[in-house]
């Protein structure tokens, strides 16, 4: 019976995906209590179950629905180390907020959107109802940062010597980083002293041809014999994490430093420095300018 009598009470006793639901109507009326006891069958019916998925799972998801390339998969792979899995119910706007409270307006921005992204598949897989509102952050404007010749002298000097290639391409050519560490030697006419970007590597999804000067060639040819198939190989891969030891490198050139900060009571070192790898292409631009290169 899915309506039963406790003294003058009438009650509701429904089974409803295979789960058991018992609560008082509050009346004595048999009809009052049939109209709750409908309306409660009704909105049973029409709400939504809750999604067994977690996170980890939405990420997943995320990541297999289109190429994502590494810059993604690190950026991704950073923020799940402070923000543990847990059940998409629970993945609310201010766990995200509070994972990224240490990060600057830019970094939150890329992070956020990211975020925004993955759930949003998972919205598309009707495994939450509505993506929360994670808050916005908006940079304030700042002057480019670019290296003077002694910064990048103290700079190169201590870079580790896996990175010393590679920083010194870039600078020499402008390119940014993904396109320098992923760079394979079919993308490279030494004779012709030009390397190229292919579409599906640029930021404008175009081909990019880039001119080779006499530092870039230098470079080239110390790594030949390194790798048949990757310029800049680090134990036979491209590499793909340089942040440790590029921060590490700043932080000896004296281009910034580590400070210790308390995140949800936890302690963690944060960077504190204006200059990034993709400044190297800013410093390249900014030298060719000053040298007075054609635009």
């Amino acid at each position: 019976m899915s309506l039963y009598k406790r003294g003058e009470t009438w009650w509701i006793y429904i089974t409803h995906q295979s789960k058991r639901v018992r609560r008082s109507t509050g009346t004595a009326d048999k009809k009052e209590a049939q109209r709750i006891h409908d309306e409660l069958k009704a909105e049973l019916w029409n709400e939504r179950p809750v999604s067994e998925k977690s996170w980890l799972d939405a990420c997943t998801a995320w990541l297999k629905a289109a190429d994502r390339d590494m810059a993604d998969k690190y950026r991704l792979r950073s923020f799940n180390d402070r923000y543990p899995d847990r059940a998409l119910s629970a993945a609310t706007a201010e766990s995200f907020e509070a994972a990224l409270e240490d990060k600057g307006a830019a970094t939150y921005q890329r992070y956020r959107n990211m975020v925004v992204a993955i759930l949003n598949t998972a919205k598309a897989k009707d495994w939450i109802e509505k993506v929360p509102r994670i808050a916005s952050r908006k940079a304030p404007p700042g002057r480019i940062r670019w290296l003077t010749r002694e910064e990048w002298t103290r700079l190169y000097i201590a870079l580790p010597d896996h990175l010393k290639p590679l920083a010194k391409f870039a600078i020499s050519t402008g390119l940014r980083q993904a396109n320098v560490t992923q760079l394979e030697w079919s993308q490279v006419d030494m004779a012709r002293r030009v390397t190229w970007i292919h579409a599906d590597q640029s930021k404008s999804r175009k081909p990019i041809g880039i001119p080779l000067s006499d530092d870039a060639i230098e470079v080239l040819k110390g790594q030949i014999g390194k790798d048949e198939t990757w310029v800049f190989p680090y134990r036979g891969k491209p590499i793909v994490k340089i942040k440790s030891a590029w921060l590490k490198a700043l932080e000896r050139a004296g281009l910034g430093h580590f400070d210790i900060t308390t995140v949800a009571g936890e302690k963690h070192r944060v960077w504190v420095g204006d200059f990034t790898w993709h400044d190297l292409r800013h410093t390249w631009a900014s030298w060719h300018v000053r040298s007075g290169t054609p635009l």
